[in-house]
């Protein structure tokens, strides 16, 4: 007797790719029709909205979580759209054309950008910024005449003065909302690290505040330029995310000033063609910041990237000889008074020059890197370890006990110890190292003394057969 199996239920968790859930499709779908409803919100009677935040969301979205972009995943997008415009009195067939439109603009940008890593980047160079300015350029230009072309079908609206209005308003909500998407770092690391930063400097962001306050008092058509030094300001002193979130404030707070009549005249505030020029005038203000706080973005790590060059090892990544050094000494001046003891550790690779005679200089290269992950992986992570002649390390442990300095040189033993498979020639290689171990209780130990009796210790270990440790006392 045969027994038929049953189909599988289909489901939206079953059709999201991997590391995708139904929770990341509910959002998805929250977000578009909450930012839609702003839009409508911002949409004048029979016109078109001054700012359209959902693309600019949905673009974002997608671009950093590139799993999200599938059949599925846009299909729940239009959901948003059509459910917002649905709930707000729309007709579903006008509905379907708009948004229709808003997700060609949004598919655009995507492809524009392609393979790019704008996402990973977190918008950390201006090669990445120019793709994607180039990005929202096309989807806006794009958006703008299909959705004209269709206001001119629909409704015999003007085709030129739809297609512009249109172009404008996309153009606008990609340069304010989607840098803040793409920047946006982890809640709690931004907590501590963005936040400390904007607390110190605080002369931009009063700067800021009070440019804001200028164009309201003071208005004009020159109150649109207000805040242009205040904001490149805040790009030169504070990250990439705080940058994008005081232009995004700075932008909508323009915006409702203009709307207000403060820097347009009540005669012009219906004027269409002023109007536009404002939104196109609030884009080009908003990119400067933007393009600042990015080249320093790129800058400040390429600093750190040179900084972590000039403390490190080429070979190992462990602190060199002079970082060590001046960390050492850091610490050593941390535990002065406390009577806390400070061990110094020599390591000694025993026989490495015939591993470089044998196996070549390559092999003995990845003996080194595989050492050095193997030390660090031992030792605490708030002690020190540096490389510092060719195949010696010296290790600092801060409040270290006899038992413990003995209990740690064991673990050394063991994990240097371990069989090395050599990749090319599938050799395998048993490492074995001599230690020289050194241990002051003093309050405020010498750097320098401790160094030369681990070292005096270490060639006592070697004179001793190798593959030990030697403990030399220091008081």
């Amino acid at each position: 007797m045969s027994v038929e199996k049953a189909a599988p239920i289909t489901t939206a968790a079953a059709l999201a790719p991997e590391g995708v859930s139904a929770r990341h499709y509910w959002g998805l779908l929250l977000a578009v029709f909450l930012f839609s409803l702003v839009g409508i919100y911002l949409r004048p009677l029979d016109g078109l909205s001054a700012l359209w935040p959902a693309n600019a969301l949905l673009l974002g979205l997608f671009l950093r979580l590139p799993r999200l972009a599938t059949p599925l995943g846009w299909c729940v997008a239009a959901t948003g759209y059509v459910l917002a415009d649905l709930l707000t009195g729309n007709s579903l067939s006008m509905a379907l054309f708009l948004n229709s439109t808003n997700l060609l603009g949004v598919a655009i940008a995507l492809a524009v950008c392609g393979r790019s890593p704008i996402a990973e980047q977190r918008l950390k160079g201006p090669g990445g910024l120019s793709t994607l300015f180039l990005a929202i350029v096309a989807a806006s230009l794009v958006a703008g005449i299909v959705g004209g072309g269709l206001l001119w079908l629909l409704l015999e609206r003007p085709l030129g003065l739809s297609s512009t209005n249109w172009v404008a308003s996309e153009l606008l909500s990609y340069i304010i909302f989607l840098p803040c998407i793409l920047s946006a770092p982890n809640p709690r690391a931004w907590r501590w690290r963005e936040r400390r930063v904007v607390r110190r400097k605080r002369i931009p962001l009063a700067l800021l505040f009070v440019s804001l306050l200028a164009s309201v008092f003071i208005g004009g058509p020159g109150a649109l330029a207000f805040p242009v030094i205040a904001l490149l300001a805040c790009a030169l002193s504070y990250g990439m995310f705080a940058t994008s979130l005081l232009t995004l404030a700075a932008s909508l707070w323009t915006l409702i000033v203009t709307a207000s009549g403060n820097i347009l005249s009540i005669a012009d505030a219906g004027d269409t063609y002023a109007l536009l020029s404002i939104r196109l005038g609030v884009a080009s203000i908003a990119l400067a910041p933007i393009v600042v706080a990015c080249v320093m973005t790129a800058r400040e790590h390429s600093l750190k990237a040179l900084r972590h060059m000039a403390e490190h090892d080429t070979l190992t990544d462990l602190l060199n000889r002079r970082t060590f050094h001046q960390r050492a000494q850091e610490k050593l001046s941390q535990l002065k008074g406390q009577e806390k003891s400070v061990a110094i550790l020599m390591i000694d690779l025993d026989h490495f020059k015939n591993i470089n005679d044998t196996y070549g200089h390559a092999a003995g290269d990845e003996v080194l890197r595989i050492t050095a992950k193997r030390l660090r992986k031992t030792i605490r992570s708030d002690d020190l370890c540096a490389r510092v002649g060719g195949e010696e390390f010296l290790v600092l442990i801060a409040e270290c006990t006899p038992e413990l300095l003995e209990h740690i040189t064991q673990r050394l033993h063991k994990a240097i110890g371990q069989d090395i498979l050599l990749p090319n020639t599938q050799q395998s290689l048993n490492i074995t190292a001599s230690i020289g171990a050194t241990l002051s209780d003093l309050a405020s130990p010498h750097l320098e003394d401790m160094v030369l009796q681990a070292d005096q210790a270490l060639y006592s270990a070697k004179e001793k057969g190798r593959n030990r440790t030697n403990f030399a006392s220091m008081f």
